[in-house]
Parts: C-alpha cells; structure tokens; sequence
C-alpha cells in the first residue's frame, strides 16, 4: 500500500484529531513516528499519511474541517467586536 502525506501538524493533539477524522469517515490514516519527538520536546513536524487511493478524499475531508474552523473563529470575532462596540 503506498501512503501520502495529506498534512503535517506541529502539536499532537492536532495530528491526532485529524487522524481520529479521517478514520471516522472510514480513511485509515497513520501518523508519522516523528510524532515521538514531541515528547522528547523536539521539534519535529507530525506527519499524517493515507492510502493514495483515498488522498483526495482525505485532504477535502481536512479542508472542509479547516474552513469550518475558520469560520468559527471569525464568528466569535465577529460576536466579539459587536460587544465592544458603543450602544447609540
């Protein structure tokens, strides 16, 4: 099976949420063992593969959670800035 690399992460807990969302949509998905580096407290990129067969879905799949992300955060922004804004 040849695997490809869909994304990297510098902390683990966010290359393992990734990887446990991959494999919730049913992609087997595996982690670099560079993941060990971290906690060695090295810093070392954590590297998340996929079957090539399933890279495709798998990078949609992470784009589609990022953009989900993003907008979440622009949300709370947004809901941020209006409660400092002055009442007329």
């Amino acid at each position: 099976m040849d695997l490809v690399t869909v994304g990297s992460y510098s902390s683990q807990p966010e290359a393992f949420l990734a990887k446990n969302l991959l494999e919730a949509e049913g992609i087997a998905a595996f982690l670099s063992e560079e993941y060990a580096g971290e906690m060695l407290h090295l810093n070392n990129e954590i590297k998340l593969t996929v079957p090539s067969d399933r890279a495709e879905q798998a990078r949609e799949i992470l784009a589609g959670a990022e953009r989900h992300e993003l907008a979440r955060d622009a949300a709370a922004e947004g809901k941020k800035n209006a409660a400092d804004e002055p009442a007329d």
